[in-house]
This record gives structure tokens, sequence and C-alpha cells, in this order.
């Protein structure tokens, strides 16, 4: 797996505070990375919630009520998209260096075993398939636009 463990290849105190300090940043990265798929997504149902109780009430209108809530949702959809697609950027710098400072620092080289699971198959990692979770949300939400353009006009 690794070189032998021997005292001249054991890392000084200031590589292992290195190395921890990368580990935790990239851990509190994933920790927001799912803060922020969950709050989106909370926020999409609540927003779909509303849709389903205030439509019926608005169908056949043709003003801009009938539309706000899913020109909101489609706004929100793509604005969940960016931030996804820029978190899953953010974290597969973190994943490399947690895996530049493994190979040097830890024998076993846990990290250097999971996180390439990782980079070799990107869809067995939940965070890069969820990062396409916003792409469903704006289908729906177009779906809905033109549908309800089409009852309009």
């Amino acid at each position: 797996m690794g070189q032998e463990f021997n005292e001249r290849t054991k890392p000084s105190p200031e590589d292992l505070v290195v190395y921890q300090v990368v580990i935790d940043h990239f851990k509190q990265d994933t920790r927001e990375f799912w803060t922020r798929a969950n709050f989106f997504l909370v926020a999409h149902a609540g927003l779909f919630s509303a849709f389903v109780v205030a439509y019926p009430g608005m169908a056949g209108r043709s003003n801009l009520m009938s539309l706000s809530i899913p020109l909101l949702g489609l706004g929100t959809a793509i604005i969940w998209f960016i931030v996804l697609k820029g978190a899953i950027s953010f974290l597969q710098s973190w994943r490399e260096q947690v895996i530049r400072l493994d190979k040097e620092i830890d024998r076993f080289q846990c990290y250097v075993e999971v996180e390439s699971l990782a980079k070799r198959n990107p869809l067995s990692s939940p965070s890069y398939v969820t990062q396409f979770l916003p792409l469903f949300f704006i289908a729906t939400w177009l779906g809905i636009l033109v549908s309800i353009l089409w009852t309009l006009y």
C-alpha cells in the first residue's frame, strides 16, 4: 500500500498541522455543500407546494400572477445549479490537495483510497451527482411555464 513507515519518513509536527487544516477545510466545504443543496431543495419543495395550492385559483388568468411562482422557481433553480457547480469545482480542488498531502503523510493513505474513487468514477460520488439535480427542477419549471402560457394564449 504505502512505503515502509520509519523514522526517516515520519512527518514533522508542522506537516501534521497543515494536513489537519487541509482535511478540516475539506470537511467544512463538504458540509457547506450539503447544507446549500438541502436549502435549495427545501425552497423548491415550498415553491411547488405554494404553486399547487395557489394555481387552481389563478388558472386562466392572463396576468403575471399565474407566472410568478414558476418564474421564481426557474430563477431559483438556475441559481442553485450555478452554486452547486461552483461548489463541486471547489470541492474537487480540495479533494486533490487532500490526496496529495495524504500520499506524503499518511502511511495508510486512507484519503487516497477513498477520494480517488470519486475522481475515477464521478457518478459514484453523491455530491457530483447532486450538482445535476437543479437541471430536473429547471426542466420541470420550464414545463410548467410552457403549460401555463399554452393555456393563456
